[in-house]
């Protein structure tokens, strides 16, 4: 992700960005099993828009570096904001690769597949002059066999917290490997931060990896990682920076809502901008001072990062029809969610109600598809009067269809904004890592690169750094 051309530096762009995202912060505020609030706060010219919109207008709104005619000024300007404020979108950095890696002929997704190809690839391609190679959340080693594939030559220690996929590696690497590449790598148990004792151990089973191979200590090194979730990402950027010998590091960061908080009791408070209170974000100064009011931090929530996280616009278009059935089904999954009071919640008990209803559903379908539950203890409740009153008054205001396109609606804007979401959470890890180069006089190249097809693969960049 990076700086739009017309922005001269990164604290104009993060002020121009945060007050787009606090203005229009009703259309991510709440989760989408509860946006009926969120109609209440979307305008009226929003509204009528989208109420008589088109399906190929409707398919065409996300594309906000397109022009679309027909919109209300209003709506006009929102779409125009956001070009502003978002990058437009790259090719990615490498054309699909011939697929060098079967898994072993294990039965692999065609998208993890995708992944493993593209990064080992690039990997190979940007680090032919270091040997060693750690590999954060290395999971069942299949992006370490891969490399291996291709080099083996690599010596790749591979750190992954759950003690079942190390040993799972450990077995896949013995039976699947080559005899002579068994020594070349290791895989260890270890749930990854960047505090001495992680940095002690991580250094402890490099030097034994390197010690193996008749090396006196880890040579220059890469950091890894495919699926960088949450926190981990962030660790690996920490650990880049603490340890002299990486001198790279190519990760892929994603799950961006998985974010640790401040402090556990934080998550379960209600105030809004106490839930929002993240550990690692913003990391930047310069994104820390553009929300530094109260009212700014709030609209950075889960929701928010959900949503930057969610597939791009690519996927986005579609026929009448198949809109028409995505916002019937996620009209009634927030119609059951609003009958509720404070201390009840709904769960899902049967997928079978025919989705083209339109709206058309009965109280008597919502008991049959929702369980109703206590939020305090979990356990199941009766549907009441109370509820079916509710039902009533909300399928009124909401008849005829207007429900359901309207969150689609909700889900169209979504879309429109999700890149500009995604781009504020990984600029601010980019210019973080700027902020501290010039603290410490570090000379440092840092840079995204799209490296996979986003269709396949929605978080589809490669945050890179290099020690120069």
């Amino acid at each position: 992700m990076s700086l739009p051309r017309i922005y001269a530096n990164d604290d104009t762009y993060f002020r121009s960005a945060v007050g787009f995202l606090q203005k229009y912060s009703w259309i991510y505020r709440e989760a989408n099993t509860c946006f009926l609030k969120s109609f209440n706060d979307m305008p009226s010219d929003f509204k009528d828009y989208f109420l008589g919109i088109s399906n190929e207008d409707l398919n065409e709104f996300p594309f906000v570096h397109e022009h679309l005619d027909g919109c209300p000024k209003e709506v006009e300007r929102f779409r125009e904001e956001i070009a502003k404020l978002t990058p437009t979108q790259t090719a990615p950095s490498a054309a699909p690769l011939p697929r060098n890696f079967s898994g072993n002929n294990c039965k692999m997704a065609a998208k993890k597949l995708h992944e493993i190809e593209q990064l080992a690839a690039h990997i190979h391609g940007h680090c032919a002059d270091t040997p060693f190679i750690i590999d954060l959340g290395s999971g069942l080693g299949y992006l370490s066999e891969a490399l291996l594939q291709r080099n083996d030559n690599y010596l790749i220690l591979g750190l992954e917290a759950d003690e079942q996929r190390v040993q799972a590696a450990r077995q896949r690497s013995r039976t699947l490997l080559p005899q002579e590449t068994h020594k070349s790598i290791s895989y260890q148990q270890l749930f990854i931060t960047a505090d001495a004792s992680s940095c002690a151990r991580i250094e402890h089973y490099a030097s034994e990896l390197a010690a193996g191979n008749g090396l006196p200590r880890a040579p220059r090194t890469t950091i890894i990682g495919l699926h960088a979730c949450a926190d981990l990402s962030i660790s690996a950027m920490l650990l880049f920076l603490a340890m002299p010998q990486v001198r790279c590091l190519h990760i892929m960061p994603c799950c961006y809502h998985k974010l640790a908080l401040r402090c556990e009791t934080e998550a379960l408070a209600d105030d809004s901008s106490a839930r929002s209170s993240f550990m690692n974000f913003p990391l930047s100064q310069a994104l820390r001072e553009a929300m530094s009011a109260d009212s700014a931090v709030s609209c950075f929530n889960r929701p928010f990062m959900r949503l930057a996280c969610q597939q791009t616009h690519s996927r986005w278009r579609c026929d009448a029809r198949a809109h028409a059935e995505h916002g019937s089904r996620m009209f009634v999954r927030a119609l059951a969610e609003a009958l509720c009071d404070a201390d009840e919640l709904t769960k899902v008990k049967r997928h079978d109600l025919d989705p083209t209803h339109q709206d058309g559903h009965t109280f008597a379908d919502i008991q049959r598809r929702y369980q109703l539950r206590s939020r305090q203890t979990g356990q199941p409740l009766d549907w009441r009067s109370v509820h079916e009153t509710r039902f009533a008054e909300i399928t009124e205001l909401y008849a005829d269809g207007r429900g359901s396109r309207l969150a689609e609606a909700l889900c169209c804007l979504q879309t429109s904004i999700q890149q500009l979401c995604e781009n504020l959470v990984l600029y601010d890890r980019l210019c973080y890592l700027r902020e501290v180069a010039a603290a410490q006089q570090l000379r440092l190249e840092v840079r995204y690169e799209k490296l996979f097809d986003e269709k396949v693969s929605p978080r589809c960049r490669v945050l890179i750094a290099e020690k120069l």
